[in-house]
């Protein structure tokens, strides 16, 4: 299985899919902070274009872009929009591309308040209800204390 994008290829490895190709040049701050998120989620499976992400799960019989954009709706996986095209953190799913255990009540949690930027942003920043560890890191092994950092965080972001 292979996600390509631009001149670089993922292949998976471990826990789940993983990507990899060229950071974008600093052209402007979007771009900057684009590469950022990039950098961030290197090593928890990368972020993937959801035209690239579909055209996989289609290969693999596990999915089509219509079922990819469902889970999106119904808010069981999240993206990012940049420079036209949606973007989809890796680490939210498993082996069999599925979405990982957890994830949703995590992300209903922090809907009401956070949009796909910011829930990229608030699962790779040290979290202090959880330790200062990361809700990415700590995502796996213990979902309920990830949803209660989410359900604290919207607490705080509500007032």
């Amino acid at each position: 299985m292979q996600i390509r994008n631009g001149s670089a290829y993922a292949r998976p490895t471990g826990a789940g899919p993983t990507l990899g190709w060229p950071l974008p040049g600093p052209d402007d701050a979007e771009d900057t902070d684009f590469a950022g998120l990039r950098s961030a989620y290197a090593e928890a499976g990368g972020i993937a274009s959801g035209d690239d992400l579909a055209r996989v799960l289609e290969q693999s019989g596990r999915g089509s872009l219509a079922g990819l954009a469902r889970k999106v709706v119904a808010g069981e996986i999240f993206g990012i929009e940049w420079r036209k095209g949606f973007w989809i953190p890796m680490f939210q799913f498993n082996e069999e591309l599925l979405p990982k255990p957890g994830l949703k009540a995590v992300l209903d949690e922090l809907a009401s308040e956070y949009d796909g930027r910011r829930l990229a942003d608030w699962f790779v920043e040290p979290n202090g209800w959880l330790e200062e560890a990361r809700p990415i890191d700590v995502l796996d092994s213990n979902p309920d204390e990830v949803l209660q950092a989410a359900r604290a965080d919207r607490f705080v972001a509500t007032g």
